[in-house]
């Protein structure tokens, strides 16, 4: 069975929600920047993911890019330990 991930607008936060994996992040992905594009500033809000694998620090990095291109702010909230020891390995924690 295929996991499942999804990113919404809740409270003027883009909520991921599911498992997040290599197997659906572009899909979550392309419907973030359909979002992204109707918000001043970008707040994702990582509570209500299940559980995700190292594409999920990919997509960080993706948003980090876009943001810069759009000039916009942009915050992370309530990333997974898992997110954030991948990062610290990779060496990426000071971009998140």
């Amino acid at each position: 069975m295929q996991k499942q991930a999804d990113i919404q607008i809740q409270d003027d936060q883009f909520l991921l929600t599911g498992e997040l994996s290599f197997f659906n992040v572009m899909s979550v992905y392309e419907k973030s920047l359909l979002l992204l594009s109707q918000h001043p500033e970008f707040h994702f809000n990582f509570s209500k993911l299940i559980s995700s694998d190292s594409s999920a620090l990919a997509l960080i990095i993706e948003w980090v890019k876009f943001a810069k291109i759009q000039n916009k702010k942009i915050h992370f909230h309530f990333l997974p330990e898992k997110i954030l020891s991948i990062a610290r390995v990779s060496k990426l924690e000071n971009l998140i």
